[in-house]
C-alpha cells in the first residue's frame, strides 16, 4: 500500500490522473525507420530504450512506468519516406486523446531528414517531443520549437565549432574543402553546409575554397586545382573515397606534412564502416603511409570501456532476440543504440524530479525546459548535456594518425565546458617543421610565386646587374667627354703657333 499511496500522492499533485497501480505511465511514440539500413533505424536503435526502461522501470518502480510504442509502417523505408508520413504520428496521438487515456505521451523521433514537422506537431499538442537521430539546426529555435529536444549523438553545429577554433588555434585564414558530391552518403554537403555558414567564413575572416569531389572525378585534376589554391584541406566523404584521395595525394607528392595539412571530417560511425588505410589488397602499403600526413575531425565519447562492452553485449543481444537482427563478427552497436539507453535514464530522471516538485508535466513546454542546461551522468556510461537551445553537446577531437597502433589518436578536443581547444594530456601533433610550429596557409612565395618576399628576391641579381651596365655607361661617358673636351681645346687654338714655328732665323 506504501507504494501505491506514493504513486499516488505525488502525480495527482503533477495534474495527473492515475492508473489502477497507482503509478505514472509514461508512454514514448517512437517513430523512424524500420530497415536497418541506417544505424539510428529502430532494430539498432530501439533495444537502447529497452534496456534504459527496464532499469527505469525498476529503479523508479513507486512513482512511474514506461513503455514504448513504435510507429512505422512499411513505406518508411528511407529518410526521405520518414518526413513524408508523419501523418502516422496525428493518428496515434489522435486516438490517445479520443480514448482519454491518463499517460504521459512523449514523441520519439529516430529520423534523419531534416523535417521540421515533427517539432510543430509537437508544438501544437503541447508534450515533449524528442529527435534522437538526425539534429536539425532550425530546431534549436526555442519560440518556434518550445517543447523540443535534439538528444541524438552527431551534431553539426559541433563540426561548424571545431573548424572555426581549429583554424584560430593554429592561424589558418585560407582553407580548402574537399567534399564527396556522389550521394553516397550525406554527411559530406551537411559538413559543407556547416563550414559555409560558420560565422568566420560569412564575415569573410576566414576563406573557404570549396573542391566538389564528383561521382568518377579524376583525382589527379582536382589536386592540381588544390595545389594552387590551398595547403590546409579539410576533405569529407565515404571512407572508400578519402583512401583513394590519400593515395593519389601521396603519387602527387602531395603529403609532406610540413607544407600539406589534410583533415578529414567524419562521424564517429557509419554503416558502411570508419575511415582506415586498411583494406586487406594491394594498395594497404601505399595508404598506410598516405594516411600519415592525415588528421580526423571526430566527434568523440568518454565512455568507460568496460561498461561500454558490458551495455553493447547487452544491445547486441536484445537485437537479435527481439528485433531478428544479427551483427557481422566485426561490428558492434552503435552510439544511435547507446544513446537511446542514455536518454531514456535521463527522460526517467527528469520527470522524477519535476513529480516531486510538483510540477505540471502536462505541458510540455514547461517539462522540455526542465533539460535545459542539464547534465546528466549515467555512470561509466558518461554524461548526456543538453544546452539551452535544447541540443545535446558531445565532445569533438581533433586526432593525427599513429603509426604504431594504424590509427587515429586524440591530441585537441572541444566541449561545452571550455571557450577554447584543450589539450589531451602527453600527446603533441609531430609538423616537421622548425619549431614544430604549423605549417603556413599559404606557401611562401605564393601559390603561383608572386609572394612579395619571393619578388625582392628575384629582383635581386636584377639590380646586380642593371648597377653594372650603369656603372659600364657612366665611364664610357667620361671617356667620352675627357676624349671630346681635349679635341676641343686643341681646335679652339688654331691660331696659336708652337715655339718652334715662331722662332726667328737671321736674314
Amino acid at each position: 500500500m506504501r507504494g501505491f499511496f506514493l504513486c499516488h500522492f505525488m502525480t495527482a499533485s503533477s495534474l495527473f490522473m492515475v492508473s489502477s497501480g497507482g503509478c505514472l505511465n509514461v508512454e514514448l511514440l517512437i517513430y523512424g525507420l524500420w530497415p536497418p539500413a541506417m544505424l539510428q533505424a529502430i532494430p539498432l536503435a530501439g533495444p537502447g530504450f529497452d534496456i534504459g526502461i527496464d532499469e527505469a522501470n525498476q529503479e523508479l518502480s513507486d512513482i512511474l512506468r514506461i513503455k514504448r510504442t513504435y510507429i512505422s509502417g512499411p513505406e518508411v523505408v528511407g529518410c526521405e519516406d520518414t518526413g513524408a508520413y508523419f501523418d502516422q504520428i496525428s493518428r496515434h496521438y489522435y486516438g490517445y486523446t479520443e480514448q482519454k487515456n491518463d499517460s504521459l505521451l512523449i514523441l520519439v523521433y529516430l529520423g534523419c531528414d531534416d523535417s521540421t514537422i515533427f517539432g510543430q506537431l509537437a508544438r501544437e499538442w503541447n508534450i515533449l517531443a524528442i529527435s534522437g537521430g538526425t539534429s536539425n539546426p532550425d530546431q534549436r529555435d526555442r519560440v518556434l520549437y518550445p517543447t523540443a529536444l535534439a538528444t541524438g549523438p552527431f551534431q553539426f553545429e559541433l563540426y561548424s565549432t571545431m573548424f572555426e577554433k581549429v583554424c584560430e588555434a593554429f592561424n589558418w585564414s585560407r582553407v580548402g574543402l574537399a567534399y564527396d558530391t556522389s550521394g553516397a552518403i550525406p554527411f559530406p554537403t551537411e559538413i559543407y553546409d556547416a563550414f559555409s555558414s560558420s560565422g568566420s567564413v560569412r564575415s569573410g575572416k576566414l576563406q573557404l575554397q570549396r573542391f566538389p569531389i564528383p561521382p568518377e572525378a579524376n583525382h589527379k585534376t582536382i589536386l592540381q586545382k588544390i595545389s594552387q589554391a590551398a595547403r590546409v584541406v579539410f576533405i569529407s566523404g565515404a571512407p572508400a573515397l578519402i583512401r583513394k584521395f590519400m593515395i593519389r595525394t601521396l603519387e602527387q607528392n602531395m603529403t609532406s606534412h610540413n607544407e600539406y595539412v589534410w583533415i578529414t571530417v567524419d562521424l564517429p560511425e557509419v554503416s558502411i564502416g570508419p575511415v582506415t588505410w586498411y583494406q586487406n589488397d594491394s594498395d594497404d602499403e601505399v595508404a598506410l603511409k598516405a594516411f600519415g600526413s592525415l588528421m580526423q575531425m571526430i566527434i568523440c565519447f568518454d565512455h568507460d570501456p568496460e561498461a561500454n562492452r558490458l551495455l553493447k553485449g547487452q544491445i547486441r543481444r536484445k537485437t537479435g532476440e527481439m528485433y531478428g537482427y544479427r551483427y557481422a563478427p566485426d561490428r558492434e552497436p552503435s552510439e544511435f543504440a547507446t544513446s537511446s539507453y542514455l536518454i531514456t535514464k535521463m527522460l526517467a530522471s527528469v520527470v522524477n524530479d519535476s513529480i516531486q516538485q510538483g510540477l505540471d508535466i502536462n505541458n510540455g513546454r514547461l517539462l522540455a525546459h526542465q533539460f535545459l542546461n542539464t547534465t546528466y551522468t549515467a555512470g561509466p556510461i558518461g554524461r548526456l548535456f543538453i544546452d539551452s537551445f535544447g541540443e545535446r553537446q558531445s565532445k569533438i577531437c581533433l586526432s593525427p594518425f599513429n603509426h604504431s597502433h594504424g590509427g587515429f589518436t586524440r591530441a585537441l578536443y572541444c566541449d561545452h565546458t571550455e571557450t577554447t581547444l584543450q589539450r589531451v594530456p602527453n600527446t603533441v601533433i609531430v609538423w616537421n617543421t622548425p619549431g614544430n610550429q604549423p605549417p603556413r596557409d599559404t606557401p611562401l612565395c605564393g601559390f603561383l610565386g608572386e609572394g612579395e618576399s619571393c619578388r625582392k628576391i628575384s629582383i635581386t641579381p636584377v639590380i646586380i646587374v642593371m648597377a653594372i651596365l650603369i656603372l659600364i655607361f657612366t665611364s664610357f661617358l667620361c671617356y667620352l667627354r675627357h676624349r671630346f673636351s681635349h679635341h676641343g681645346l686643341h681646335h679652339d687654338c688654331w691660331w696659336r703657333l708652337e715655339t718652334p714655328e715662331i722662332k726667328h732665323k737671321p736674314a
